[in-house]
């Protein structure tokens, strides 16, 4: 075999390894994009990092969402945007896009610890559209619109769950922490009222106030860690 067919062999082997490893270099590529648009915009998980839902998502569980889950029913446990919304300039927008996207959700440049209001908050669907509601105790009563009659949001409740009350001592200050009780309110059409399972330590729509359903980012559908507490929503 001659230099020249030598050389030509050579080049054609050469070009056969570009070949084959710009198309396992794009298929990674493709294959990152695709999982992180699933896991982005699909189906996610977040960390529930407080006791604000003891006792059925512990602190430090792990919480299985989906945005397109956009069906609300009563007691299902939603994931709330933030709601202290900061000014970005185009750049900070595109960095915060940038950082959400190749951390599947995890991180976000925009959210701090120590900054309330600036992170998204898991909490339950008690109060719906029409309903008039009002608590007692730090039980929820509910008429839903059409009804005649109030019942506890146990009685009316669409899904079985676990709530952590307090029982105030004598001469305790009821204006101190968050609130027990409040008076009659009705929900207008796309209101809803939502609630920490643990009633006794968690900022919610007695603080807030009512929410809207463009508030509501995505829908809880499981918590898939710790293993010991696994649960479908």
């Amino acid at each position: 075999m001659n230099s020249r067919k030598i050389a030509q062999l050579s080049y054609q082997i050469k070009k056969e390894k570009q070949k084959k490893f710009f198309s396992v270099l794009l298929f990674c590529i493709i294959l990152f994009i695709f999982v992180n648009l699933l896991i982005n915009y699909v189906i996610y998980g977040v960390r529930q990092n407080s006791f604000s839902m003891n006792p059925d998502i512990p602190e430090n569980s792990f919480v299985m969402v989906s945005p397109l889950a956009k069906k609300i029913e009563r007691s299902d446990v939603v994931l709330i945007q933030s709601r202290v919304q900061k000014k970005l300039s185009l750049f900070q927008k595109l960095g915060n896009t940038f950082i959400e996207f190749f951390t599947g959700q995890q991180f976000s440049s925009v959210e701090f610890e120590s900054q309330p209001g600036t992170k998204q908050t898991l909490r339950r669907v008690i109060g719906m559209p029409g309903d008039t509601i009002y608590m007692r105790d730090y039980v929820m009563y509910i008429r839903p619109q059409g009804e005649k009659h109030f019942l506890t949001e146990f009685e009316v409740l669409d899904k079985t769950y676990n709530v952590t009350f307090f029982a105030a001592p004598a001469g305790w200050e009821s204006s101190i922490g968050v609130k027990g009780s409040f008076e009659q309110i009705t929900l207008g059409a796309d209101e809803y009222f939502v609630l920490g399972d643990n009633r006794k330590s968690c900022d919610d729509s007695r603080l807030w106030g009512i929410i809207k359903k463009d508030q509501i980012d995505a829908k809880a559908l499981c918590c898939y860690f710790p293993f010991k507490n696994f649960k479908i929503f």
